[in-house]
């Protein structure tokens, strides 16, 4: 009897043990308890903050203040302005906007025109013969902004943008790839890319432009995607847009991008801008996060994009068409090396540093293509007060701020609170630290 019992309490036990250990760790909570996971929808509010805010129509009970359209061909002095629908329609596609620029606060995105940065730049690209720039300057100083607007002043003189908005896309090791001979294709990358400039890009224009040569690519269209077709395109009669509407399998992408890049060089009817944003990741990161069949990371130049964009920023590739230009900017976003330095002839080479601290092969392809830094500055005492006047009828400005002092006090100390004109520092002291 002794035994029997102890034997049924070591069971109970044990699967009284069980239990518990089953409940513990990574067990899956069960549906209708406390513990069960929220369930997260594309409506819900269940996001981080950044996205959260971008995405939640604020702007719509912003206060609307009557501005200046935004005419790159016809700047004057400072002022703040705002897009016309055709232009936002543009830069919305081209990815032109970023969540960190507050632009839910008011109804539509504005824009500072600064003859320091605005008019300055349009000059600089006017008058250089090689029309290559990366745009420098410490974080939130306004190069994306400055871009937009470079973005819409191609809109109104009938240029076609090509733009790597976000580089790190290119490397996080998130797209498909494939080895193709002795280079990485990325295919919905390259799908990506090319949706984006055809959907941002006027059709009319992308219709105007006649292929060089012939082409015979494979299409998949239809409600059978299995089904592949040959498509013949002749020099002469199609058209750039008919290249790009060839839908094309995934191992066959590589080829369309190919030509699309021939064809966009070649033609001489339309100026081609073409800009990179948060170029210095390339840079400091120039080995991706893709693995080989080595396990080792594979370079940016191994593939078919990285390798085309350098090439359009050494030279080795170049626009055929009038004022095309090479826009480049950088990130206070990520971290910083000596090989944008030396790529700029601002330092000397040295070949005793780490590939870590100086990737030279990318150096050499910036002083091959002699691209020339143009600094974004701050901004003056004159143009804080544009701003904090367009502020203030936008609503944004406490009352409290204006108690016990003048417009001109508080943007003295607004100017200073900014870090002596940080536009992004500028507006962060107005709205999230009210003092």
């Amino acid at each position: 009897m002794l035994r029997i019992h102890t034997r049924q309490f070591s069971c109970s036990a044990a699967v009284e043990a069980a239990a518990k250990k089953k409940a513990q760790g990574f067990a899956k909570a069960q549906s209708g308890t406390k513990a069960a996971a929220k369930r997260i929808t594309p409506g819900s509010m269940y996001k981080r903050w950044q996205p959260a805010v971008a995405t939640a129509n604020l702007h719509k009970n912003a206060t609307f203040v009557d501005l200046p359209m935004f005419n790159p061909n016809n700047i004057s002095a400072a002022d703040v302005h705002s897009f016309s629908e055709q232009q936002l329609q543009f830069l919305y596609r081209l990815g032109s906007f970023k969540q960190n620029q507050f632009n839910e606060l008011f109804t539509r995105p504005i824009s500072l025109v600064r003859d320091s940065t605005t008019r300055k730049l349009y000059e600089a690209l006017r008058k250089s013969e090689n029309k290559k720039l990366v745009l420098t300057g410490e974080p939130g100083v306004g190069k994306s902004t400055l871009l937009a607007q470079l973005h819409a002043h191609a809109l109104e003189n009938k240029g076609l943008v090509l733009t790597v908005s976000n580089s790190e896309l290119l490397t996080n090791g998130r797209n498909d790839f494939f080895l193709d001979e002795d280079r990485y294709i990325q295919p919905m990358y390259i799908k990506n890319l090319l949706t984006k400039f055809v959907k941002s890009n006027k059709k009319e224009l992308l219709q105007s432009i006649k292929l060089s040569k012939d082409y015979k690519l494979v299409h998949s269209g239809g409600k059978d995607l299995s089904v592949k077709r040959n498509v013949n395109l002749s020099a002469g009669k199609s058209t750039l847009y008919d290249l790009l509407s060839v839908k094309a399998p995934s191992r066959h992408r590589g080829a369309v991008f190919d030509a699309f890049i021939k064809e966009l060089t070649n033609q001489t009817d339309h100026p081609v801008y073409f800009t990179v944003d948060n170029f210095s990741h390339l840079l400091t990161t120039p080995f991706t996060a893709y693995k080989d069949t080595s396990n080792k990371n594979i370079h940016i130049l191994k593939f078919q994009v990285g390798q085309s964009i350098f090439d359009l920023v050494s030279g080795d590739l170049q626009f055929a068409a009038k004022d095309s230009c090479v826009v480049l900017a950088t990130s206070g976003l990520d971290r910083t090396n000596r090989t944008l330095s030396i790529g700029l002839q601002k330092l000397p080479h040295d070949p005793y540093l780490t590939r870590y601290h100086y990737e030279q092969i990318l150096a050499e392809k910036l002083l091959k293509g002699k691209v020339q830094e143009f600094e974004v500055t701050k901004l003056n005492k004159d143009e804080v007060a544009k701003l904090m006047e367009f502020y203030q009828k936008a609503g944004i400005v406490l009352d409290k701020d204006l108690q016990n002092k003048t417009f001109e006090q508080l943007t003295e100390e607004k100017y200073f609170l900014s870090g002596n004109g940080n536009p992004r520092e500028l507006l962060k002291s107005i709205t999230l630290y009210p003092f």
